[in-house]
Protein backbone atom coordinates (compact mmCIF):
# COMPACT_ATOMS: atom_id res chain seq x y z
CA UNK A 1 0.00 0.00 0.00
CA UNK A 2 1.20 3.47 -0.80
CA UNK A 3 0.53 5.30 2.42
CA UNK A 4 1.95 8.71 1.77
CA UNK A 5 0.73 11.35 -0.64
CA UNK A 6 -2.24 13.63 -1.13
CA UNK A 7 -4.84 11.20 0.25
CA UNK A 8 -2.91 10.46 3.45
CA UNK A 9 -2.16 14.15 4.02
CA UNK A 10 -5.87 14.93 3.66
CA UNK A 11 -6.82 12.13 6.07
CA UNK A 12 -4.28 13.28 8.66
CA UNK A 13 -5.50 16.86 8.41
CA UNK A 14 -9.19 16.00 8.89
CA UNK A 15 -8.38 13.60 11.74
CA UNK A 16 -6.22 16.27 13.41
CA UNK A 17 -8.54 19.27 12.96
CA UNK A 18 -11.77 17.37 13.55
CA UNK A 19 -15.05 19.25 13.28
CA UNK A 20 -13.22 22.44 12.27
CA UNK A 21 -12.10 20.76 9.03
CA UNK A 22 -15.64 19.57 8.33
CA UNK A 23 -16.97 23.06 9.02
CA UNK A 24 -14.44 24.53 6.60
CA UNK A 25 -15.61 22.12 3.88
CA UNK A 26 -19.16 23.39 4.39
CA UNK A 27 -18.29 27.09 4.57
CA UNK A 28 -16.09 27.01 1.46
CA UNK A 29 -18.47 24.74 -0.44
CA UNK A 30 -15.64 22.28 -0.95
CA UNK A 31 -16.24 20.14 -4.01
CA UNK A 32 -15.66 16.42 -4.24
CA UNK A 33 -12.44 15.64 -6.09
CA UNK A 34 -10.05 12.88 -7.01
CA UNK A 35 -9.02 12.21 -3.39
CA UNK A 36 -12.12 13.40 -1.49
CA UNK A 37 -15.65 12.05 -1.29
CA UNK A 38 -18.53 13.12 0.98
CA UNK A 39 -21.17 10.68 2.14
CA UNK A 40 -24.37 11.08 4.12
CA UNK A 41 -25.19 7.86 5.95
CA UNK A 42 -28.45 6.36 4.73
CA UNK A 43 -29.73 6.13 8.34
CA UNK A 44 -27.25 8.49 10.05
CA UNK A 45 -25.88 5.50 11.97
CA UNK A 46 -29.11 5.06 13.93
CA UNK A 47 -29.66 1.39 13.05
CA UNK A 48 -28.49 -1.76 14.76
CA UNK A 49 -25.80 -2.41 12.14
CA UNK A 50 -24.20 -0.81 9.12
CA UNK A 51 -26.97 -0.17 6.58
CA UNK A 52 -26.83 -1.86 3.20
CA UNK A 53 -26.61 1.52 1.50
CA UNK A 54 -23.58 2.52 3.56
CA UNK A 55 -21.97 -0.87 2.98
CA UNK A 56 -22.45 -0.48 -0.78
CA UNK A 57 -20.91 3.00 -0.71
CA UNK A 58 -17.97 1.74 1.33
CA UNK A 59 -17.33 -1.16 -1.05
CA UNK A 60 -17.44 1.08 -4.13
CA UNK A 61 -15.10 3.60 -2.50
CA UNK A 62 -12.59 0.93 -1.45
CA UNK A 63 -12.52 -0.49 -4.98
CA UNK A 64 -12.38 2.92 -6.66
CA UNK A 65 -9.77 4.55 -4.45
CA UNK A 66 -7.62 1.41 -4.13
CA UNK A 67 -7.55 0.93 -7.90
CA UNK A 68 -6.60 4.61 -8.36
CA UNK A 69 -4.44 6.94 -6.26
CA UNK A 70 -6.23 6.51 -2.92
CA UNK A 71 -8.61 8.87 -1.15
CA UNK A 72 -10.86 9.56 1.82
CA UNK A 73 -14.57 9.50 2.60
CA UNK A 74 -15.99 12.02 5.07
CA UNK A 75 -19.17 10.48 6.49
CA UNK A 76 -21.84 12.84 7.83
CA UNK A 77 -21.72 15.52 5.13
CA UNK A 78 -24.50 16.11 2.61
CA UNK A 79 -23.47 17.37 -0.82
CA UNK A 80 -25.36 18.48 -3.92
CA UNK A 81 -24.52 20.08 -7.30
CA UNK A 82 -23.70 23.79 -7.44
CA UNK A 83 -24.42 26.12 -10.37
CA UNK A 84 -21.52 24.57 -12.28
CA UNK A 85 -22.68 21.00 -11.70
CA UNK A 86 -19.94 20.13 -9.20
CA UNK A 87 -20.96 18.20 -6.07
CA UNK A 88 -20.11 20.45 -3.12
CA UNK A 89 -20.44 20.08 0.65
CA UNK A 90 -23.73 21.72 1.73
CA UNK A 91 -24.55 20.76 5.29
CA UNK A 92 -23.52 18.62 8.24
CA UNK A 93 -25.63 15.55 8.94
CA UNK A 94 -23.82 14.04 11.96
CA UNK A 95 -23.53 10.31 12.54
CA UNK A 96 -25.08 8.91 15.72
CA UNK A 97 -22.44 7.28 17.93
CA UNK A 98 -19.47 7.77 15.56
CA UNK A 99 -17.28 5.32 17.51
CA UNK A 100 -19.87 2.61 16.94
CA UNK A 101 -20.08 3.55 13.26
CA UNK A 102 -16.30 3.13 13.02
CA UNK A 103 -16.54 -0.38 14.49
CA UNK A 104 -19.20 -1.27 11.90
CA UNK A 105 -17.02 0.02 9.07
CA UNK A 106 -13.99 -1.88 10.40
CA UNK A 107 -16.03 -5.06 10.51
CA UNK A 108 -17.27 -4.58 6.95
CA UNK A 109 -13.98 -3.73 5.21
CA UNK A 110 -12.67 -7.25 4.68
CA UNK A 111 -15.90 -8.39 3.05
CA UNK A 112 -16.24 -5.48 0.63
CA UNK A 113 -13.76 -6.40 -2.08
CA UNK A 114 -11.82 -9.25 -3.63
CA UNK A 115 -9.03 -9.25 -2.69
CA UNK A 116 -9.63 -7.48 0.65
CA UNK A 117 -7.78 -4.21 1.20
CA UNK A 118 -5.90 -4.40 4.50
CA UNK A 119 -4.83 -0.75 4.51
CA UNK A 120 -8.24 0.88 5.06
CA UNK A 121 -8.42 3.06 8.17
CA UNK A 122 -11.47 4.58 9.89
CA UNK A 123 -11.44 7.24 12.57
CA UNK A 124 -14.22 8.95 14.50
CA UNK A 125 -14.59 12.72 14.94
CA UNK A 126 -16.88 13.10 17.96
CA UNK A 127 -18.71 16.35 18.57
CA UNK A 128 -19.61 17.65 22.02
CA UNK A 129 -20.27 14.75 24.36
CA UNK A 130 -19.49 12.24 21.59
CA UNK A 131 -23.07 11.11 21.04
CA UNK A 132 -22.86 12.41 17.48
CA UNK A 133 -20.08 13.31 15.09
CA UNK A 134 -18.38 12.40 11.85
CA UNK A 135 -16.24 9.56 10.55
CA UNK A 136 -13.35 9.62 8.09
CA UNK A 137 -12.35 6.59 6.03
CA UNK A 138 -8.92 6.46 4.41
CA UNK A 139 -8.31 4.11 1.48
CA UNK A 140 -4.68 4.06 0.29
CA UNK A 141 -3.70 3.16 -3.24
CA UNK A 142 -3.22 -0.59 -3.35
CA UNK A 143 -0.26 -2.62 -4.51
CA UNK A 144 -2.63 -5.56 -4.94
CA UNK A 145 -5.04 -3.98 -7.41
CA UNK A 146 -7.42 -4.54 -9.02
CA UNK A 147 -10.05 -4.85 -6.27
CA UNK A 148 -13.50 -6.08 -7.23
CA UNK A 149 -16.68 -5.23 -5.31
CA UNK A 150 -18.12 -8.36 -3.71
CA UNK A 151 -21.55 -9.30 -5.03
CA UNK A 152 -21.68 -6.82 -7.92
CA UNK A 153 -18.54 -8.33 -9.49
CA UNK A 154 -17.60 -4.85 -10.65
CA UNK A 155 -14.27 -3.02 -10.62
CA UNK A 156 -14.21 0.76 -10.07
CA UNK A 157 -11.71 3.58 -10.47
CA UNK A 158 -11.86 7.17 -9.30
CA UNK A 159 -12.43 9.57 -12.19
CA UNK A 160 -12.68 13.20 -11.08
CA UNK A 161 -15.31 13.21 -8.34
CA UNK A 162 -17.02 9.95 -9.28
CA UNK A 163 -16.46 6.22 -8.95
CA UNK A 164 -16.91 4.72 -12.40
CA UNK A 165 -16.71 1.16 -13.75
CA UNK A 166 -13.20 0.39 -14.89
CA UNK A 167 -12.78 0.48 -18.68
CA UNK A 168 -11.56 -2.76 -20.23
CA UNK A 169 -8.21 -1.30 -21.26
CA UNK A 170 -7.50 0.00 -17.74
CA UNK A 171 -8.61 -3.27 -16.15
CA UNK A 172 -6.40 -5.26 -18.52
CA UNK A 173 -3.48 -3.06 -17.52
CA UNK A 174 -4.16 -3.59 -13.81
CA UNK A 175 -4.27 -7.36 -14.22
CA UNK A 176 -1.19 -7.36 -16.43
CA UNK A 177 0.83 -4.99 -14.25
CA UNK A 178 3.99 -6.50 -12.86
CA UNK A 179 3.81 -6.80 -9.06
CA UNK A 180 5.59 -3.82 -7.54
CA UNK A 181 7.62 -3.60 -4.32
CA UNK A 182 6.66 -1.12 -1.62
CA UNK A 183 9.58 -0.27 0.64
CA UNK A 184 9.20 1.82 3.78
CA UNK A 185 11.35 2.47 6.88
CA UNK A 186 11.13 0.79 10.26
CA UNK A 187 13.12 1.65 13.37
CA UNK A 188 14.85 -0.94 15.54
CA UNK A 189 15.67 0.26 19.04
CA UNK A 190 18.17 -0.80 21.68
CA UNK A 191 18.40 0.12 25.35
CA UNK A 192 20.36 3.23 26.34
CA UNK A 193 23.76 3.12 28.04
CA UNK A 194 24.97 5.79 30.49
CA UNK A 195 28.31 6.77 32.00
CA UNK A 196 29.33 9.63 34.30
CA UNK A 197 27.58 12.30 32.23
CA UNK A 198 26.62 10.84 28.84
CA UNK A 199 23.62 8.90 27.56
CA UNK A 200 24.47 6.75 24.55
CA UNK A 201 21.77 5.64 22.11
CA UNK A 202 21.65 3.39 19.05
CA UNK A 203 18.76 3.20 16.60
CA UNK A 204 18.67 1.09 13.45
CA UNK A 205 16.86 2.11 10.29
CA UNK A 206 15.47 -0.93 8.51
CA UNK A 207 13.87 -1.26 5.09
CA UNK A 208 10.76 -3.43 4.84
CA UNK A 209 9.07 -4.57 1.63
CA UNK A 210 5.29 -4.64 2.02
CA UNK A 211 4.53 -4.94 -1.68
CA UNK A 212 3.88 -8.09 -3.73
CA UNK A 213 6.98 -7.59 -5.91
CA UNK A 214 10.66 -8.24 -5.22
CA UNK A 215 12.61 -5.05 -4.40
CA UNK A 216 15.93 -4.34 -6.13
CA UNK A 217 18.35 -1.42 -5.89
CA UNK A 218 17.34 -0.73 -2.30
CA UNK A 219 18.46 2.66 -1.07
CA UNK A 220 18.54 4.78 2.06
CA UNK A 221 19.65 8.39 2.52
CA UNK A 222 19.99 10.11 5.88
CA UNK A 223 21.10 13.59 6.94
CA UNK A 224 21.79 15.09 10.36
CA UNK A 225 19.83 18.33 10.42
CA UNK A 226 20.44 19.27 14.03
CA UNK A 227 21.88 17.95 17.28
CA UNK A 228 21.22 19.37 20.76
CA UNK A 229 24.58 20.91 21.67
CA UNK A 230 28.37 20.94 21.41
CA UNK A 231 28.70 18.19 24.02
CA UNK A 232 26.39 15.92 21.99
CA UNK A 233 27.28 13.87 18.93
CA UNK A 234 25.39 12.09 16.17
CA UNK A 235 26.98 9.67 13.71
CA UNK A 236 26.03 6.98 11.21
CA UNK A 237 27.25 3.40 11.52
CA UNK A 238 27.22 2.25 7.87
CA UNK A 239 26.63 -1.31 6.66
CA UNK A 240 29.20 -3.80 5.53
CA UNK A 241 30.49 -2.92 2.07
CA UNK A 242 30.04 -6.52 0.96
CA UNK A 243 26.38 -5.86 0.19
CA UNK A 244 26.08 -2.06 0.00
CA UNK A 245 27.67 0.90 -1.75
CA UNK A 246 28.10 3.82 0.65
CA UNK A 247 28.62 7.53 0.01
CA UNK A 248 29.24 9.79 3.03
CA UNK A 249 29.86 13.53 3.06
CA UNK A 250 30.83 16.11 5.70
CA UNK A 251 30.02 13.72 8.53
CA UNK A 252 26.34 14.71 8.26
CA UNK A 253 25.01 12.86 5.24
CA UNK A 254 25.11 9.25 4.11
CA UNK A 255 23.62 7.38 1.16
CA UNK A 256 23.58 3.61 0.81
CA UNK A 257 22.39 1.52 -2.11
CA UNK A 258 22.35 -2.25 -2.35
CA UNK A 259 24.60 -4.24 -4.67
CA UNK A 260 22.97 -5.52 -7.84
CA UNK A 261 22.64 -9.09 -6.55
CA UNK A 262 20.74 -8.07 -3.39
CA UNK A 263 16.95 -8.48 -3.61
CA UNK A 264 14.34 -8.08 -0.88
CA UNK A 265 11.29 -10.36 -1.18
CA UNK A 266 7.80 -9.44 0.04
CA UNK A 267 7.29 -9.32 3.83
CA UNK A 268 11.02 -9.16 4.48
CA UNK A 269 13.23 -6.47 6.01
CA UNK A 270 16.90 -5.54 6.12
CA UNK A 271 18.74 -3.03 8.30
CA UNK A 272 21.53 -1.16 6.46
CA UNK A 273 22.17 1.71 8.88
CA UNK A 274 22.45 2.51 12.59
CA UNK A 275 22.21 6.06 13.95
CA UNK A 276 24.35 6.52 17.07
CA UNK A 277 23.89 9.51 19.35
CA UNK A 278 25.50 10.65 22.57
CA UNK A 279 23.70 13.20 24.75
CA UNK A 280 25.10 15.49 27.47
CA UNK A 281 24.03 18.98 28.56
CA UNK A 282 23.63 21.77 27.71
CA UNK A 283 20.75 21.07 25.30
CA UNK A 284 20.23 24.11 23.12
CA UNK A 285 18.78 22.71 19.90
CA UNK A 286 16.58 19.88 18.70
CA UNK A 287 17.80 16.45 17.69
CA UNK A 288 16.77 15.84 14.08
CA UNK A 289 17.73 13.28 11.45
CA UNK A 290 15.80 13.12 8.16
CA UNK A 291 15.98 10.90 5.11
CA UNK A 292 14.18 8.54 2.81
CA UNK A 293 14.18 4.92 1.73
CA UNK A 294 13.02 3.14 -1.39
CA UNK A 295 13.87 0.81 -4.23
CA UNK A 296 13.76 0.61 -8.00
CA UNK A 297 10.14 0.71 -9.28
CA UNK A 298 8.95 1.89 -5.85
CA UNK A 299 8.25 5.39 -4.53
CA UNK A 300 10.64 6.94 -2.02
CA UNK A 301 9.30 7.00 1.55
CA UNK A 302 10.54 9.82 3.82
CA UNK A 303 11.31 9.52 7.54
CA UNK A 304 11.93 12.07 10.26
CA UNK A 305 13.50 11.55 13.69
CA UNK A 306 13.02 14.66 15.79
CA UNK A 307 13.04 15.52 19.50
CA UNK A 308 13.05 19.05 20.91
CA UNK A 309 15.75 20.28 23.26
CA UNK A 310 13.18 20.21 26.08
CA UNK A 311 12.26 16.59 25.34
CA UNK A 312 15.91 15.56 25.25
CA UNK A 313 16.59 17.39 28.53
CA UNK A 314 13.62 15.70 30.21
CA UNK A 315 14.72 12.24 29.04
CA UNK A 316 18.30 12.92 30.16
CA UNK A 317 17.16 14.08 33.60
CA UNK A 318 14.95 11.03 34.09
CA UNK A 319 17.77 8.68 33.02
CA UNK A 320 20.16 9.93 35.70
CA UNK A 321 17.47 10.27 38.37
CA UNK A 322 16.51 6.64 37.82
CA UNK A 323 20.15 5.59 37.81
CA UNK A 324 20.70 7.36 41.15
CA UNK A 325 17.66 5.64 42.68
CA UNK A 326 18.58 2.25 41.27
CA UNK A 327 15.39 2.08 39.18
CA UNK A 328 17.01 2.24 35.73
CA UNK A 329 16.35 -1.35 34.77
CA UNK A 330 16.45 -2.96 31.35
CA UNK A 331 12.83 -2.08 30.63
CA UNK A 332 13.43 1.60 31.44
CA UNK A 333 16.55 1.68 29.25
CA UNK A 334 14.43 0.48 26.34
CA UNK A 335 11.63 2.93 27.10
CA UNK A 336 13.87 6.00 27.23
CA UNK A 337 15.61 5.68 23.86
CA UNK A 338 12.60 6.64 21.69
CA UNK A 339 12.25 9.84 23.72
CA UNK A 340 15.84 10.90 23.02
CA UNK A 341 15.59 10.16 19.30
CA UNK A 342 12.14 11.43 18.47
CA UNK A 343 10.09 8.25 18.32
CA UNK A 344 6.65 8.21 19.89
CA UNK A 345 5.74 5.04 21.74
CA UNK A 346 2.55 3.45 20.37
CA UNK A 347 -0.26 3.52 22.94
CA UNK A 348 -0.21 0.47 25.17
CA UNK A 349 3.16 -0.71 23.91
CA UNK A 350 6.28 -1.24 26.02
CA UNK A 351 9.57 -1.14 24.18
CA UNK A 352 11.83 -4.08 24.76
CA UNK A 353 9.25 -6.85 24.90
CA UNK A 354 11.57 -8.70 22.52
CA UNK A 355 15.35 -8.64 22.10
CA UNK A 356 14.87 -6.22 19.22
CA UNK A 357 11.80 -4.03 18.85
CA UNK A 358 10.84 -2.28 15.62
CA UNK A 359 8.41 0.54 14.95
CA UNK A 360 6.36 0.48 11.76
CA UNK A 361 6.49 4.18 10.88
CA UNK A 362 3.42 4.04 8.63
CA UNK A 363 0.94 3.62 11.46
CA UNK A 364 3.09 3.81 14.60
CA UNK A 365 2.74 0.11 15.35
CA UNK A 366 5.42 -2.10 16.91
CA UNK A 367 6.87 -5.01 14.99
CA UNK A 368 8.99 -7.56 16.92
CA UNK A 369 12.12 -8.98 15.30
CA UNK A 370 14.06 -11.91 16.70
CA UNK A 371 17.81 -11.61 17.05
CA UNK A 372 20.40 -9.33 18.59
CA UNK A 373 19.69 -5.73 19.52
CA UNK A 374 20.24 -3.00 16.98
CA UNK A 375 23.15 -1.57 18.96
CA UNK A 376 25.19 -4.61 17.93
CA UNK A 377 23.57 -5.47 14.62
CA UNK A 378 25.40 -3.76 11.78
CA UNK A 379 23.85 -5.39 8.77
CA UNK A 380 21.16 -8.04 8.75
CA UNK A 381 22.53 -9.34 5.45
CA UNK A 382 25.69 -10.30 7.30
Amino acid sequence: MREHGRAKDLFDRVAREGEAAVEEFIQTRKSEELFLDFKRSSDNGSGQRLSQGDRNNLAKAISGFANSAGGIIVWGVDCSPDENGADVARMKVPIESPERFVSWLNGAVSGCTIPPHSGVMNTAIPVGDGAKGFVVTYVPESNRAPHQVVGKQQYYIRAGSDFVPTPHQVLAGLFGRRPQPYVYPMYTVAKIEIDAMHVKCGLGIALRNDGPGVAEDLFLTAMIRSFPGKTCSVAFDPPQLTHWDVIASYGRHVSVISKKYIRLPPDAQVQPLVVRATFAPPFEKAFRVVGQVGAASAPAFPFNLESSSEQVAAAYKESFERAAKGTLGEKERWELLPRFMGMERPEGHQWGTRRTDALDVRQGTPYPIDGETSSTARDSLG
